[in-house]
C-alpha cells in the first residue's frame, strides 16, 4: 500500500522530473517550486505528486501526475484534496489549471472551464501559461471558499 503525502525535497528532484516526464507533464521550472509540491511514495519511488505555484491570492495547481502502475487507486484524488485543503487554509482565493488531457477528471471535481484569456495576469505571466504548456490546454478554475476544509 503507497505511503502518506509528504512534501518533496529537493533531494527528490530527479523523481519527481521522472514522474513529470512519463505523464508528459511540464518538468522543467520544478526545483523552483519544489517548496510547494507534494508526493506519495511506494518501496521509496516516487508514485504520484501535485504542487501548488502561488501566485498572491491564487494558485496555479500543476504537475498532478500518477506513475502508470498504481491509476486507479484514488491518489490523484487525494493529492488534488490535500492541495484545495492547503490553499484554502492558506487563503487562496481560486486555484486554476491548464492541461491537455485532464479537464473531464477535473470537471468531475467541479473544476471548470474557461477561456484562457480570462486566467488573472498572475497565472499569464508563469512559465506554464507562456512557454511550457501548449497553447492548446485548457484553462480551469474552481473558486475556494475561506475556511473550507
Amino acid at each position: 500500500m503507497p505511503g502518506a503525502i509528504v512534501e518533496l525535497q529537493i533531494e527528490q528532484l530527479p523523481g519527481l522530473e521522472s514522474l513529470l516526464q512519463q505523464n508528459q507533464l511540464p518538468f522543467e521550472d520544478c526545483e523552483q517550486h519544489i517548496d510547494n509540491i507534494i508526493g506519495i511514495f511506494e518501496g521509496g519511488d516516487l508514485i504520484a505528486a501535485g504542487g501548488i505555484e502561488v501566485l498572491g491570492s491564487q494558485g496555479l495547481l500543476r504537475s498532478v501526475a500518477v506513475h502508470k502502475d498504481f491509476r486507479g487507486q484514488g491518489l490523484a484524488t487525494a493529492i488534488v484534496d490535500y492541495l484545495q485543503q492547503r490553499a484554502c487554509s492558506c487563503g487562496l482565493q481560486a486555484l486554476y489549471l491548464l492541461t491537455e488531457t485532464a479537464g473531464s477528471y477535473f470537471a468531475r471535481r467541479d473544476y471548470r472551464f474557461i477561456a484562457r484569456d480570462q486566467l488573472p495576469p498572475e497565472v499569464q505571466s508563469t512559465q506554464q501559461f507562456q512557454s511550457l504548456c501548449p497553447a492548446s490546454a485548457q484553462a480551469m478554475v474552481i473558486y475556494l471558499r475561506m475556511g473550507e476544509s
